[in-house]
């Protein structure tokens, strides 16, 4: 984008501003200067008006010229510029002068005439090139005084900026959007834009254009008829079209071309004259064949796709006498994927449209009838045609702390809502914590609470915040349903290790087998309404059913060990729901191979319990206190996990393993949530060296080993570590008593054990066991 001082200045007091200023100020909000060339007069170089032009009495293709440039007398000058015969007032070089390039003016004789100075071109005066012939100056660029120097009008000492800009920014692809982000960023008001009304025609554009609509159309339009007989193009427009690299031979291209560039509203002109059907009226017809690609047409010839083309045939040119114009918006993120889609060839203003064109198209199409009417003679209807569309503005929540954390930096209130106004958006609620902000439709780009902190973060200025550490600052992520899956994922991966494969069964069974064993079924009332098959006619209560009837699937296939576990989801009678998990071992207890020679042994309870103890840690069994119809009453126990009960463990009862076609068969349910670890504050680890002591001791036959458990526990003696049961005798010799061998590890955190603390500590453990289990030594 190139814009230039003197142009921003119609939109923004930029007194005061060095160029070196707007330099910076460009490049600290986002806007990165590509480019700045300040343009100059040279000395010498006045206004000059031609009083005379006669051919060159040796020469056809030179002119001689008098020029009054001020002084007593005019100037002769020799020219060889076609155009000069037209012109009044010129740009002369005097002698004395030197031009760009070192080129000194002289007097000359040519053709043997004499020539003082020089009546120049633009190329000629360091301005950008604006077509052949010299430069006609004309009143646009203030009152012209014969021997004025060039240099005192302003407007022929500008800076020219090149912006690079982000793809995001097409809000600034005009000077009216550039002149807003400079708005914000020295605090100074946009200036009004005072517009001549232009000399209106008797009848309104609705006696000439015929309008229909086809649908709903998602675009803003806007039509006006101008009647023309001449266009002029003042120097001011050519001079600032050429600066910004769009300078054009046509009137009527140049003063589209400027209007856009003045405000960024997309702006196409047709020839009324070719569209005019039988009756003398002008129909157009505005339909929306894809969403984002709206058609006009007239008569059924495509006249444009809106934002996109326009059809050459109809466009309309310097010899138009009557223009049918057009100022519109769409959506950019409606139109570039349409246009990506249908393969629609754009032109150049598709450019502007697909980055996001100025949405108030009357501002362009005001801008544009201004210029045509102050310089031309033209006419235009008295009220234009409109197609508007429902269009809701998009309103973000700004929690006031979370957008300073974003920034990095506490930003005053005051602030961001003086900056945010600026640049057009509405602020809602004064509320100091929160408030609302209504993004304006230009900055479509504008989705969350990081945009609006750039948006401030950049008129601010990057270079006035506070230099910090580089800090993350996330929210916990570590869910209670993310701790579930987790905890889920490693049982799943210890049974695996354990030998164990995963079964999937239905969350369905049959409730008159979980009845037959003793299990809960689900209420009447709430039962299922449609099984998907007889079998399945409710939800389950247990997996254990499940997994017997996946067992026995398995001998059927002639498998001799089978080692499945579950994690699923049961039901109680309320059908309230929670997840168990449970594991099944049926036959042999591994592969038959070399070392087992073919025979490998039955799986049993101790086995089938350590296997248990690889995946849940360490757990304790105690008499088992579930009741159902699957569990041996003799090889069967409760589990406890952190001293809490997680689920039982059992041998299968052998009437139903018969049932099912099983050999010997363990299983074990448990709750899951009961598997889920409690948290377990780290403890620190002795440097010194323990040891192991054990005691046989007999004790009575019936005695449990929970009970000497707890007299242990009791005792807080701080040197005993851990303790664990490692033989248990019994024979006829000791009659009504057992012989119980323990270990027990002691340690301490200061300092190595001598053999007295050692003793010590053991006659303080036997003492506890004699006098609260009665046991005696061995």
């Amino acid at each position: 984008m190139i814009v230039t001082r003197r142009w921003l200045e119609e939109y923004i007091d930029l007194e005061g501003i060095s160029d070196q200023a707007l330099h910076d100020t460009f490049n600290s909000i986002g806007l990165e200067v590509d480019s700045m060339q300040r343009h100059t007069m040279p000395e010498k170089v006045v206004v000059g008006r031609i009083l005379s032009c006669e051919k060159h009495p040796d020469a056809d293709k030179l002119n001689l010229c008098s020029v009054d440039v001020g002084a007593d007398a005019p100037l002769q000058i020799v020219c060889g510029a076609a155009n000069v015969r037209e012109a009044e007032y010129v740009a002369v070089a005097t002698v004395g002068a030197v031009l760009p390039g070192d080129f000194a003016i002289k007097p000359a004789k040519l053709r043997g005439v004499e020539s003082f100075g020089m009546i120049c071109s633009s190329s000629e005066l360091g301005l950008p090139e604006m077509g052949k012939g010299i430069i006609i100056l004309d009143k646009s660029i203030g009152e012209l005084v014969p021997g004025k120097p060039l240099r005192d009008y302003p407007d022929f000492n500008d800076t020219v900026i090149e912006l690079e800009l982000t793809a995001n920014r097409g809000d600034c692809l005009s000077i009216r959007g550039v002149a807003r982000d400079l708005s914000a960023a020295l605090d100074r008001p946009l200036v009004a834009q005072p517009q001549p009304k232009p000399e209106t025609l008797p009848l309104g554009i609705a006696r000439i254009v015929d309008l229909h609509t086809h649908g709903q159309i998602e675009a803003e339009l806007l039509y006006d008829y101008v009647e023309k007989e001449a266009l002029r193009l003042p120097l001011l427009i050519e001079l600032r079209l050429a600066y910004v690299d769009a300078w054009s031979e046509s009137p009527l291209a140049s003063h589209l071309a400027y209007a856009t560039h003045a405000t960024g509203v997309i702006l196409r002109a047709y020839d009324a004259g070719r569209l005019r059907d039988g009756e003398g009226r002008v129909p157009l017809e505005l339909e929306e064949t894809a969403p984002g690609l709206v058609e006009v047409r007239s008569a059924g010839r495509l006249l444009s796709v809106v934002g996109v083309t326009a059809s050459a045939e109809f466009t309309a040119d310097d010899e138009s006498r009557e223009l049918l114009l057009e100022a519109s918006y769409i959506d950019p993120e409606r139109l570039v994927p349409a246009v990506a889609a249908a393969e629609v060839k754009p032109d150049a203003l598709y450019y502007r449209s697909s980055r996001g064109s100025e949405p108030e198209i009357d501002l362009g199409m005001d801008r544009l009838m201004a210029e045509c009417s102050r310089d031309g003679e033209c006419r235009v209807s008295k009220t234009p045609l409109r197609i508007e569309t429902d269009y809701e503005a998009r309103t973000l929540a700004v929690d006031t702390a979370r957008l300073n954390a974003v920034i990095g930096q506490e930003i005053p209130l005051g602030t961001v809502h003086t900056i945010l106004k600026r640049l057009g958006f509405t602020i809602h609620g004064g509320d100091k914590e929160r408030f609302g902000v209504t993004i304006p439709r230009w900055r479509h780009d504008i989705r969350n609470i990081q945009d609006i902190a750039e948006e401030i973060l950049r008129i601010v200025g990057i270079n006035n915040i506070e230099a910090k550490p580089l800090a993350f600052t996330e929210a916990n992520r570590l869910t209670e349903s993310a701790k579930r899956f987790r905890i889920r994922r490693d049982l799943r991966q210890e049974a695996v290790a354990a030998g164990f494969y995963e079964a999937v069964t239905y969350a369905f069974a049959d409730r008159k087998k979980l009845e037959a064993y003793g299990f809960p079924v689900v209420e009447a009332s709430k039962e299922l309404l449609n099984p998907i098959v007889e079998e399945f006619n409710t939800l389950r209560s247990t997996l254990t059913i499940n997994l017997l009837e996946a067992a026995q699937r398995n001998v059927s296939y002639g498998k001799r060990r089978i080692p499945l576990f579950e994690i699923g989801s049961v039901f109680d009678r309320e059908r309230r729901e929670r997840e168990k998990m449970t594991l099944l071992w049926s036959g042999d207890a591994e592969e038959p191979d070399v070392g087992n020679q073919g025979k490998p042994p039955r799986i049993d309870f101790a086995l089938f319990v350590r296997k248990l103890g690889s995946i849940l840690g360490e757990y304790e069994m105690t008499e088992c206190r579930e009741s159902n119809g699957l569990i041996h009453p003799y090889q069967s126990a409760t589990i406890l996990l952190h001293g809490q009960e997680a689920g039982w463990v059992s041998k299968l009862h052998p009437s139903v393993a018969e049932a099912f076609g099983l050999e010997e068969t363990f299983l074990a349910e448990l709750d899951f949530d009961a598997l889920i670890p409690p948290h377990i504050d780290a403890q620190p680890v002795s440097n010194f060296q323990g040891t192991f002591k054990d005691l046989s001791l007999l004790v009575e036959k019936e005695l449990p080993y929970g009970k000497m458990k707890k007299a242990l526990e009791s005792l807080e003696e701080p040197l005993l570590k851990r303790f664990f049961p490692i033989d248990r005798y019994e024979d006829e010799q000791l009659g009504e008593r057992k012989s119980m061998t323990l270990r027990f590890f002691l340690q301490s955190d200061e300092g190595t054990l001598s053999d007295e603390v050692i003793e010590g500590v053991m006659a303080r453990i036997l003492e506890t066991l004699q006098s609260r289990c009665g046991a005696e030594l061995r």
